[in-house]
């Protein structure tokens, strides 16, 4: 007779998985422990330890298991765009985005993954910074480098501080869709990934194109013109 041990083993590792999502992205991972997760997913507290190497592990995991996908899908779109090399700024950004919002529209288990990455960024931990890093850095790294390609005019930099900028956007898009409902009276839904990856990617594209601070092709600032003093009147009171 078959032994039901490897099921079962399974199931637990599996609930664990799920409670620890779902928890992490309600409290961040400071604001969890291992017994609430146990708790939550009914198994014994020492299988996180046993199966993840305690807390720590078991947030790996949860990374691990939705980046990968997300990360293949991105890098999957950036080279049908580019394959001729002549990727526009649009497509390249169409790439990096739609992934990550219809990864969090899927299943109410990657509505809970968008939202925890957007909290777990602004926890500012040194682990969950390795983290992040381990999992994300050099695909980030190979759409900086085609945004640098198909934006001459800007700097590295310029490029990097927009990148920045674009991901604040996207976590603020996951994890605050109800704010820009409430605000527009119902007019604009980011409940829908594709109309919202057009809003986005139409204010991404005029961020990126405008002009940085710096020159591409020798470091060097844009020379300024020289403002002229303004004699100001005194008066009796401020003006608003």
């Amino acid at each position: 007779m078959r032994s039901k041990a490897p099921i079962a083993e399974k199931t637990s590792r599996e609930k664990l998985i799920h409670s620890a999502e779902h928890l992490f992205a309600e409290r961040g991972f400071d604001g969890v422990s291992v017994r609430d997760i146990a708790t939550d997913a009914k198994v014994n507290s020492a299988l996180v330890g046993y199966y993840f190497g305690g807390k720590e592990g078991l947030l790996a995991e949860v990374y691990a298991r939705h980046c990968e996908p997300l990360k293949l899908e991105r890098a999957r779109l950036l080279h049908a765009f580019d394959a001729d090399g002549n990727a526009s700024l649009e497509q390249i950004l169409e790439a990096f985005i739609v992934p990550s919002l219809e990864a969090g529209d899927q299943s109410r288990d990657g509505r809970n993954f968008s939202r925890l990455r957007a909290i777990l960024s602004a926890e500012n931990s040194l682990l969950l910074e390795r983290l992040v890093s381990r999992t994300f850095d050099a695909t980030s790294s190979t759409f900086v480098d085609a945004l640098c390609k198909c934006l001459p005019h800007l700097s590295r930099e310029d490029v990097f501080w927009r990148f920045h900028f674009l991901l604040g956007a996207i976590y603020y898009t996951a994890i605050g869709p109800r704010r820009i409902r409430i605000l527009s009276k119902g007019k604009c839904d980011p409940s829908e990934p594709k109309p919202t990856a057009r809003e986005l990617i139409r204010f991404a594209a005029a961020g990126f194109r405008s002009h940085g601070n710096g020159s591409a092709s020798n470091g060097k600032p844009p020379r300024k013109r020289a403002v002229k003093p303004v004699r100001r009147r005194k008066t009796t009171a401020p003006h608003h």
